[in-house]
């Protein structure tokens, strides 16, 4: 499965670059495209970060996809709460697991380098969880694509820009140790 979507990747990316900025273009179509992209977003940085962790030794593999799908969970709930107006649930505990969670990232990073995996989980769970954190603060109602927009814009630089520097520096840490 891993693998498949590892060669489709590029071609769904710039499939739905086209249906966003299509999409964007009728203003019928905007909030729909809005809430489905709120839900796309945190999947396919999720999916992306743990699927060179497919043929992992099993212990790190079940570890790497056990972070992900906390990380999916959580990330899947916020946008939930942000697209559909609801009360915030795990208001607090949110923040908390996500700072436990990009230290993870980082060990798995460089765990998975040690074993000659090459992964940028650390960039991709930041996305995901800067995205989740960003968007449930700062939705629009009114505006709901172009918020998922600026979510998006702070996530890619902010939490995958951050996760990519550290994961990086990690692993060169690592192998010159």
């Amino acid at each position: 499965m891993f693998e498949a979507f590892s060669r489709a990747r590029l071609p769904l990316l710039l499939l739905s670059l086209l249906l966003l900025v299509g999409g964007s273009k009728l203003d019928a179509v905007r909030p729909l495209e809005g809430q489905i992209v709120a839900f796309v977003i945190p999947a396919v940085g999720v999916f992306s970060g743990i699927a060179p962790f497919n043929d992992a030794p099993g212990r790190l593999r079940n570890q790497v996809f056990a972070l992900g799908a906390v990380v999916l969970a959580l990330g899947e709930l916020a946008s939930y709460q942000a697209v559909f107006e609801s009360a915030p649930l795990f208001a607090l505990a949110m923040p908390l697991v996500f700072a436990l969670a990009l230290p993870i990232a980082v060990w798995a990073e460089v765990t998975g380098a040690r074993r000659g995996l090459r992964s940028r989980i650390t960039a991709w769970l930041g996305l995901s969880m800067v995205f989740a954190l960003y968007f449930r603060g700062h939705a629009a109602h009114a505006n709901l694509f172009g918020s998922v927009f600026a979510a998006f814009f702070v996530a890619l630089f902010l939490g995958g820009g951050v996760g990519l520097c550290l994961g990086e520096a990690a692993v060169r840490r690592a192998r010159a140790a």
